[in-house]
């Protein structure tokens, strides 16, 4: 029997995947220099939380100057007919950045079958723009692995990856409950248990069920619950710690990349907007070497 070269397969992906743009895959991680310092701390969960009432969204950061940035501090939403989206386009071409910077992973993306706001949201939009200009565009997250890493600092192996583990689940229940949401997890379970210091900490999702109904008792099951409005208990200490970490990643990124020379356009959730501005400002304003 004659076998079929599997090589007009791989061609035509990898055209398609980096001559015609067509496949999408994640942005990179970027690491910034370990020379960036901030020169003052991300706002704590308690400031936000006293004054998260009183900002509009979206939350727009803007620094012009030496070293520029804008950070579109956004409610997430995967509606294209969203107003938001009319704005980021405005600001992105009235700021003409040549770097952009989106949150989280953005995953696998057809182009011309798959919505880029539909399936990614306001990052998928900004990734657009970016690729369509033809500049350079990156996660501004830090690689998981390091954040995990971060927290083992301070909770068990089994709280860190409960938390991991269920939080897409948590951020993307806001925009419709998935159909099956034991799959949707289990995905994210036999991914993130092999993340270095998780390793066999939940072997299962009727484990997940069995922590739960043990930490979590009276409250809604994790199939019910949202990120939107916080998390409970422990899990939303671990969220807490995650998003400062992340967030001084986030102002580094921003920080290595202008002090490159680069106009930075970064979008995020709002939250994220109010919590570095203070810090993004002073550190953009710095002259470190």
């Amino acid at each position: 029997m004659k076998r079929l070269s599997l090589f007009p397969l791989f061609l035509l992906l990898g055209l398609l995947t980096t001559g015609c743009g067509i496949i999408w895959t994640s942005p990179a991680y970027y690491t910034p220099s370990a020379e960036v310092e901030l020169l003052a701390p991300i706002m704590s969960r308690e400031g936000y939380d006293s004054v998260h009432a009183y900002f509009t969204r979206p939350y727009i950061v803007y620094i012009e100057g030496e070293r520029s940035a804008l950070v579109f501090g956004a409610s997430h939403t995967k509606d294209p007919d969203d107003p938001q989206f009319a704005k980021i386009d405005s600001l992105w071409h009235a700021f003409n950045p040549d770097a952009a910077l989106v949150e989280g992973r953005l995953g696998f993306l057809l182009k011309g079958l798959m919505d880029p706001v539909v399936n990614h949201g306001e990052g998928g939009y900004v990734y657009n723009l970016a690729r369509q200009k033809g500049i350079e565009v990156y996660s501004w997250d830090p690689a998981i692995d390091q954040d995990v890493k971060n927290t083992l600092r301070y909770y068990t192996p089994r709280q860190t990856a409960l938390f991991y583990v269920l939080r897409p689940y948590f951020s993307n229940i806001r925009f419709g409950k998935p159909d099956d949401p034991d799959a949707f997890v289990e995905e994210f379970r036999a991914k993130r248990t092999k993340i270095p210091g998780l390793e066999g900490s939940l072997n299962s999702i009727a484990e997940i069920d069995s922590i739960w109904a043990a930490d979590f008792k009276g409250l809604p099951d994790w199939r019910e619950t949202s990120d939107a409005y916080g998390l409970p208990l422990y899990l939303g200490s671990i969220a807490a710690l995650s998003n400062n970490y992340r967030d001084e990643h986030f102002v580094k990124t921003i920080a290595d990349l202008t002090k490159k020379g680069k106009r930075v356009f970064a979008v995020a959730g709002s939250s994220h907007a109010v919590k570095i501005e203070k810090s993004l400002k002073e550190t953009l304003s710095s002259k470190q070497p």
